[in-house]
């Protein structure tokens, strides 16, 4: 699925990427999202992995800090994207981490 083929025909507005397109995610991952109306990449990307993540717990979905993890990676330039157990050991984690904290204390900058 992940090829230059494809890639061309998204960048032309062909063929629509979907959640479940993106690296660490699947089905299962873009049902839990649309619980809180995340539908598209786009609004995955306008939310970004922590606001996400964070939407996702208050409504109740169940879900580990690997999902922070896998938003995070999902979220890098497609095709690539990164593993989450990448992001998981890597210096972004405890910057997701404060951000986390950041935004359950209600200070969302």
């Amino acid at each position: 699925m992940r090829n230059s083929k494809v890639r061309a025909r998204i960048a032309a507005g062909k063929l629509r990427l979907r959640i479940r397109d993106l690296r660490n995610l699947g089905s299962r991952s873009e049902g839990m999202l649309g619980q809180i109306g995340v539908h598209s990449v786009e609004q995955l990307r306008d939310r970004g992995a922590v606001r996400t993540f964070h939407e996702l717990r208050q409504a109740g979905v169940t879900a580990s800090l690997n999902m922070l993890w896998a938003l995070a990676g999902a979220l890098e330039p497609w095709p690539e994207g990164r593993h989450w157990r990448e992001v998981a050991r890597g210096d972004d984690r405890l910057s997701l981490l404060l951000a986390l904290d950041d935004f359950e204390r209600g200070d969302r900058r």
